[in-house]
């Protein structure tokens, strides 16, 4: 599959563009992906952001959570 790039500086032709692009037979328009987040990322954003608890040892992580 061959992809092209279209960088729109007037959004106005926007419509107009579509309606010519999806004329063509064989031819679609995805939208942009957006990086999704893996449970990685995700920790490491709650590290920077300090949303993480640190604890001296087992013994007082146990404590902490009541067993």
């Amino acid at each position: 599959m061959t992809q092209l790039i279209l960088n729109i500086d007037d959004p106005s032709v926007l419509p107009t563009l579509k309606k010519v692009v999806k004329a063509f037979k064989g031819v679609s328009i995805d939208t942009a992906a957006t990086k999704r987040r893996n449970s990685l990322d995700e920790a490491l954003e709650d590290v920077r952001q300090g949303r993480v608890c640190r604890y001296d040892s087992v013994d007082d992580f146990f404590k902490a959570m009541g067993l």
